[in-house]
């Protein structure tokens, strides 16, 4: 998910940390398993949040940590989750995300990335194949299909192609869970997906407005540099999908999961706000930053 999601680690206490690794080694186990020995190639601390989330409808007894070595660590065991119904259903998920996604990047790569998105291809349609989740992978295809059309036709809203984002992950989110809980996780995900969206087009806006490659915001303000004022107007924008994400969030069963509930939080109120830091002026007066000048002295 574009490396968005994820915490601020220094604000996390040592077991909180400890456990968010573990879920991050538990998913990629569960891709092995799952969804074939290379699946795991593309893995990253994003799937996490989708994982913890899910982990909230999962029994006690089945979160679990045990320690053991991997190929990317072989010398230190480390504390991994046992697989469980969370860890399998991320796992299932991302190897199908991630092969769509790949697969409506080949247009739109340069050479040199599509000769490895070609590459990767294979193992991650074998991924979607082995990951059993046909709605998912249906709706994926429709989606991603659907932004990429926008995209083509020049689009010049954000929010059309960021909605259609936010829709798919808002199943994603959801799968297999009824009543208000899903109403919930699909609230959660929609909010992130629009998020996702115009947080990563607003990162690429000097680059896409120098390469000539699409982008909404270099349509939507004639393709010039970026002022302050453009700059907040699409930062107050992601924090208000910020905002939906935190009211959802707020109505999921924590219960007595502290840790997941710190984490989680943690990404929500500090890792995404954090993520779009680069919107922020450059130069920030003295006085914007809270300081007294005779005290900065």
């Amino acid at each position: 998910m574009f490396g968005y999601v994820k915490p601020v680690n220094s604000e996390l206490l040592v077991k909180e940390y400890e456990f968010y690794k573990a879920t991050y080694c538990g998913v990629c186990r569960s891709m092995k398993a799952l969804t074939g020995g290379l699946s795991n190639v593309l893995h990253s601390y994003d799937s996490v949040f989708l994982a913890l989330v899910r982990m909230l409808f999962v029994k006690d007894e089945d979160i679990r940590a045990t320690k053991a070595r991997c190929i990317a660590h072989p010398v230190k065991k480390r504390g991994m989750l046992v697989r469980n119904e969370a860890t399998d259903y991320t796992a299932r998920a991302f190897g199908i995300l991630t092969y769509y996604k790949l697969r409506d990047d080949l247009s739109d790569e340069k050479i040199g990335k599509r000769i490895i998105t070609n590459l990767l291809c294979p193992i991650f349609s074998n991924a979607k194949n082995k990951a059993q989740l046909s709605n998912i992978a249906k709706l994926s295809e429709e989606k991603l299909g659907e932004i990429t059309k926008l995209e083509k036709a020049k689009c010049e809203s954000v929010d059309e192609p960021a909605k259609l984002f936010g829709e798919l992950l808002g199943a994603i989110f959801a799968e297999g869970i009824e009543g208000d809980s899903g109403r919930v996780l699909y609230s959660i995900g929609f909010h992130l997906g629009k998020f996702i969206y115009a947080a990563d087009a607003a990162e690429d806006y000097e680059k896409d407005r120098k390469s000539g490659s699409y982008n909404p915001y270099v349509i939507a303000y004639g393709g010039e540099a970026l002022t302050d004022e453009n700059k907040q107007t699409i930062k107050c924008a992601l924090l208000l999908e910020c905002r939906g994400i935190e009211l959802a969030v707020n109505l999921l069963p924590f219960g007595r999961r502290a840790v997941i509930e710190n984490i989680i939080k943690n990404i929500i109120y500090l890792g995404l706000p954090k993520r779009i830091e680069f919107l922020d002026s450059e130069k920030r007066r003295p006085d914007e930053e809270g300081i007294d000048n005779n005290e900065a002295s």
